[in-house]
């Protein structure tokens, strides 16, 4: 597995991962989402052999204890190689419990090597 390559920063947290870039993405303003935890996906082998690079863009739910839910992927670049990675990583994503259940927040994973 690489080492870790890059450090993404957007809206005051830094966060770095092999092989990965997470950054939340239009999440409601008034809304502070503070991650606890977030795990890197595994990048696809397959993809990871034939050195393809992408982004997945998924929208998920954060109830009131901080757990992510509903996660689906509402954009993935090449469509279907990093679909599963990305969605099997944001759920297991972590937050501080929000006051109110966030639905709709928006995160997006880069692939790159």
């Amino acid at each position: 597995m690489k080492m870790i390559k890059r450090i993404a920063v957007c809206t005051g947290l830094a966060f770095a991962a092999t092989a990965m870039f997470a950054a939340p993405i239009a999440v409601a303003e008034e809304t502070k989402l503070v991650a606890k935890k977030r795990s890197a996906p595994v990048y696809p082998r397959g993809a990871e052999r034939r050195k393809i690079e992408g982004h997945v863009i998924v929208t998920y739910n954060v109830d009131t204890e901080g757990k992510v839910s509903d996660v689906a992927v509402a954009e993935a670049v090449p469509a279907g190689v990093f679909d599963d990675a990305a969605v099997k990583a944001v759920s297991k994503w972590k937050y501080e419990p929000p006051a109110n259940t966030v639905e709709g927040a928006k995160a997006k994973i880069s692939f790159r090597l």
